[in-house]
């Protein structure tokens, strides 16, 4: 029995599934009706939250230890290890120093990723339909204790491990649990065996699966660790995560740069030997180079960007699941989105009625005029083929169901009363692949069969309709209604749910979902984005042409394609009528695989909005999957790369202007950090070419990859934008990072950097200073360059007056940090220890800032030659 803790069954009692549902109410002291509130309370706090136990997180000094794990990392090991045998203490000292606080900071930003990443997750919340207080309500799945009696039907996570009582139609995909990719139907009065496995056991519904088709009802009998995932818990913790592609194509980059820079490195490293360098200088120059030009911290620099768009697109209501999408939606080229909830606010209200008689009725007449016996009678059906949930005037369940009986009760019907005292005997549930739902309602001898759905699904059903019945639905849904078609008939056989024919028609029911006002400003920031919009519905062809008119996704000379028409028109003519159609009605949530797949093949960038099971595979299919946080199920939030949190199109939009700015981020920071790198290597090849010594030492060039890689090149992932993203066209997919134009930025302010430091070193030499104070020189003036070029590169475009200086405090910050982090040690003595720094004195440090003046020069000259260029 369970008693001492409400979780398990103690040793060699008879197991859930095999106990009959009666029997298992029993042993949880439940019933069908749930839990009260009370007990609920009280199990929660003896059982803990309905979680499974957690993965630790890794500890700092796991973390730190990590960051040594790289090539590079071997490298400046190396030279510390030489510089140490050399006697150089110094030397090794720093560049241990060096390691240690790169070890630190890379520590430091994975805990905080982690932690990052854990309140992502919480945004979104798995929630359960239970019944409590003899109430259907939704509470979040952490909170589900063994007794609850859940709701689950196709799409949903199974929460729980649950004994069913009740299942309509239920199966349910346990491939995570058994390896079976067959959805496994269920059976909530089978008997079975004792030592049944896993895989058999139909009375159960296990934690972790997910509803296939059906509903059913079923009572908790485990929660957390205690069910069937809980045992393989440990394992799918364990599983490593696949790099992202986007990371894995900035580690290419960095291999191609690396390789590169080794070369001439190799050359520079030839010259100094064949000049006398000693051995030992030119490994540890060697290595502090290729420190110095290889964008090791690129990596860690665009997961900083992605992880800043992230947190704003969190704001925006867009929660993002996979950072690599924060950069994919701002190059999608084609939206493909559904219509209700995403488009319209998600409140279908019944707004007319046509009866079988020709009259037609707005709700002022039901509401208050005189009772109609006709316009009662399709009320009463509207509730009795109805499989929304509530009492009084609160209903949860489908929007069209929810609709309908408000209309009932608005039309005079006691919905409570009804449902009470009628008694259904079998029920048909919708599905859009068959449009159409029915109940038999009533005992033997007086039952009656009721049918909605689509009109030209269910007339076919009726006997001698009316005539002008297909022409009335075909007007109503060219202005804009969802139109629903209701009839009834006698029916004695349970057999005719399946197939219902014979009946009446009852009328028509015109329901209107009201447009969310701020899509129609969306979609017209997406046409001027270069990102087309299609429109996808379930709805009759003239109803989506007639909203999407509205909503300014489609023109008077739109095409709209259905779903029948795409399955059976293939080859070139059926390719071409999609690419030009803006409307896709009467669509059935599993064709959108195909249309997406139609679309890749035009060479679109395709995101895609969904919220049902059926949608799972579109979402996945996608380049951008989108679900729907509200309305969504669990499945397709499971597979989706981003979820709304609202539900809302205008969101979308907002994301798309979001990953373009980060795209933008992650692109400055690459030639931000390739320019100063190649600058870097210009000037020693400019002063071998000239004969002069080394213009910076080997710490010095690791000194100035902490100060300014590590200080504040990553903050320019934090800008955010001159809000002209959706002013142009999106970039191609295939795209490289570092395209010709970005060349043409990076060269001349490359060259200027390198030109300028070697002739102040020259020129410094000359005047009679030692090397140490010309490198001292030197190095506060590339501090000062690369602090002037991360200002000034904040736009490829604007010039660098035109950009608030505060837009970005994080770059401020950084750069800031950097210039006063150089000006202390030159006045420090450990500084002149270490690095060989001192005061420069008022006139140096005023040839400096002339010095960085001009490379501002440089830069805002080159941006404006470039400009000149785009088309």
């Amino acid at each position: 029995m369970i008693l001492g803790s409400d979780r398990t069954i103690s040793a060699g009692a008879e197991p859930w599934h095999s106990r009959t549902a009666g029997q298992c109410l029993d042993m949880l002291r439940s019933g069908h009706e749930g839990l009260d509130a009370a007990q609920a309370e009280a199990r929660l706090l003896r059982t803990g939250p309905n979680i499974l136990p957690q993965p630790a997180a890794a500890s700092f000094g796991r973390l730190f230890a990590r960051q040594f794990v790289n090539p590079l990392i071997y490298l400046l090991l190396a030279a510390g290890l030489v510089a140490l045998l050399v006697g150089d203490e110094v030397d090794a000292a720093f560049i241990l120093g060096v390691l240690l606080l790169n070890a630190a900071v890379g520590a430091v930003q994975e805990k905080k990723a982690d932690s990052s990443a854990a309140a992502l997750r919480k945004l979104i919340r798995d929630v359960a339909r239970v019944r409590r207080d003899g109430q259907v309500t939704e509470i979040a799945a952490e909170k589900l204790i063994p007794g609850d009696v859940v709701e689950v039907e196709g799409g949903m996570n199974v929460p729980a491990d649950l004994r069913l009582l009740d299942a309509l139609g239920l199966s349910a995909d346990e491939s995570l649990l058994t390896g079976e990719s067959v959805a496994v139907a269920k059976d909530a009065g089978a008997v079975i065996a004792v030592d049944t496995p896993v895989a058999d056991r139909v009375t159960l519904l296990h934690a972790g699966t997910v509803v296939a088709q059906g509903r059913a009802h079923g009572v908790v009998v485990a929660t957390g660790a205690d069910t069937a995932l809980g045992a393989i818990a440990g394992s799918l913790s364990r599983a490593a995560d696949a790099p992202s592609p986007l990371t894995l194509r900035i580690a290419q980059l960095s291999r191609q740069i690396a390789i590169g820079v080794m070369l001439l490195i190799a050359a520079v490293s030839g010259l100094l030997l064949l000049r006398g360098t000693p051995v030992q200088e030119v490994f540890l120059l060697a290595v502090a180079l290729a420190v110095s030009a290889i964008p090791e911290g690129l990596p860690i620099a665009v997961t900083v960007a992605l992880s800043a768009a992230s947190w704003r697109m969190a704001r925006r209501n867009v929660i993002v699941r996979n950072l690599p999408a924060v950069e994919g939606l701002g190059a999608c080229t084609l939206i493909a989105t559904d219509k209700t909830g995403t488009l319209t606010m998600n409140r279908l209200t019944v707004e007319r009625v046509w009866l079988g008689d020709g009259r037609e009725y707005a709700p002022e007449n039901w509401r208050s005029g005189p009772a109609v016996p006709a316009l009662v009678a399709l009320a009463r059906s509207a509730v009795l083929c109805n499989e929304a949930s509530g009492s009084g005037d609160t209903f949860t369940g489908d929007a069209v169901d929810v609709a309908l009986l408000r209309f009932a009760g608005e039309a005079g019907i006691d919905v409570d009363a009804a449902r009470t005292h009628e008694v259904c005997r079998a029920r048909r549930p919708y599905e859009p692949a068959l449009k159409f739902a029915a109940a038999l309602i009533g005992a033997d001898g007086s039952a009656c069969l009721h049918v909605k759905g689509a009109a030209e699904v269910v007339l076919p059903m009726c006997d001698a309709p009316p005539q002008d019945a297909l022409s009335a639905a075909a007007r109503l849904a060219r202005e804009g209604y969802r139109v629903l078609a209701l009839a009834s008939g006698p029916s004695a056989a349970e057999a005719d749910v399946a197939d219902p024919q014979g009946l009446t028609l009852l009328g028509v029911v015109c329901l209107a979902d009201p447009l969310r006002p701020e899509v129609p400003a969306a979609v017209a920031a997406c046409r001027s984005a270069g990102v087309g919009v299609r429109m996808v519905t379930g709805d009759h062809p003239a109803t989506a042409l007639s909203i999407a008119r509205r909503l300014g996704i489609a023109d008077d000379g739109a095409i709209v394609v259905t779903g029948a028409e795409l399955e059976t028109s293939g080859g070139a003519a059926g390719r071409e009528r999609l690419k030009h159609a803006t409307v896709l009605a009467r669509f059935a949530p599993a064709q959108k695989l195909a249309l997406v797949e139609a679309l890749q093949a035009q060479g679109e960038l395709v995101a895609v909005t969904g919220d049902g099971v059926n949608d799972a595979p579109a979402l996945k299919a996608a380049h951008i999957g989108i679900a729907m946080g509200r309305g969504g199920t669990d499945v397709a939030r499971g597979v989706a790369d981003l979820v709304l949190a609202d539900d809302n199109f205008a969101s979308i939009v907002a994301g798309i202007e979001e990953g373009r700015v980060t795209q933008d981020n992650v692109r400055r920071i690459v030639m931000i950090m390739l320019a100063t790198g190649f600058s870097e290597i210009a000037m020693f090849l400019l002063a071998l070419l000239v004969g002069l010594p080394m213009p910076l030492t080997a710490v010095q060039l690791l000194w100035l990859n902490v100060v300014t890689n590590g200080l504040q090149d990553v903050t320019l992932g934090f800008e955010r934008g001159a809000g002209d993203a959706l002013s142009r066209r999106p970039r191609s997919p295939g795209s490289r990072l570092i395209d010709g134009r970005a060349l043409r930025l990076m060269a001349p302010p490359a060259l200027y950097m390198a030109t300028a430091a070697i002739l102040l070193f020259h020129w410094r030499l000359g005047a009679g200073d030692t090397v140490e104070v010309a490198r001292n020189l030197v190095l506060f003036t590339t501090v000062l360059f690369q602090n002037v070029y991360v200002l000034c590169m904040r736009s490829e475009t604007r010039p660098v007056t035109r950009i608030p200086l505060l837009s970005n405090p994080w770059l401020v910050a950084g750069v800031a940090g950097a210039l006063l982090l150089q000006i202390l040690v030159q006045h420090l003595a450990v500084g002149a220890l270490i690095l060989g720094t001192k005061p420069l004195g008022a006139p140096l440090y005023a040839l400096s800032a002339a010095a960085a003046i001009g490379l501002a020069v440089v830069i805002e000259g080159t941006k404006r030659l470039c400009a000149r260029s785009l088309p």
